[in-house]
């Protein structure tokens, strides 16, 4: 989290990747996180500080899968269970490339992410407040890599390789 010298790029698509070596340094990454009393998107924000997130739709999937089951641990109260922080990070996400990438012209209204995220909490709904907060910090700031200005997390593509961006 501390090494400059690292490619944040590299070092995302190398934790991302699927052979069991590279999802055991991604969970002995995140294992060693303490999420304890951040709201979720803060804590994505901490997580996130230390690597590009691959535009890959499974290496997304396999991060933001762990980083949930990690959230709740340190916040057992927070959801009814780590599909939930799941699902939710992976809309925040989302919502975040919608809202600072000039590629997209329409933005999703608050309402709009509201309703995306009906029913995730084990069937129910979470509160509309708890989910206009969240709105509101990631379009007012977009994910910083390195201190640098906001720079979208790239949208989930399941054929799109991290060398086609790049």
């Amino acid at each position: 989290h501390q090494t400059p010298e690292l490619d944040k790029r590299a070092v995302g698509d190398y934790m991302g990747e699927g052979d069991e070596w590279n999802k055991n340094v991604l969970y002995a990454y995140i294992d060693q996180m303490s999420f304890e009393g951040m709201t979720i998107d803060g804590a994505l924000r901490h997580f996130l500080a230390g690597f590009w997130l691959p535009g890959e739709a499974q290496k997304i999937d396999r991060m933001m899968e762990k980083f949930a089951e990690r959230f709740c641990q340190n916040n057992p109260s927070v959801f009814a269970n780590a599909d939930t922080a799941y699902v939710l990070a992976y809309s925040i996400i989302l919502l975040n490339t919608d809202a600072h990438s000039p590629k997209v012209v329409k933005k999703m209204s608050k309402e709009e992410f509201i309703r995306n995220n009906r029913g995730i909490d084990d069937g129910q709904d979470l509160a509309p407040d708890f989910l206009c907060a969240i709105y509101d910090r990631i379009t007012a700031s977009g994910f910083k890599m390195d201190g640098n200005e906001a720079e979208p997390a790239p949208a989930a593509s399941g054929s799109e390789s991290s060398h086609d961006r790049y």
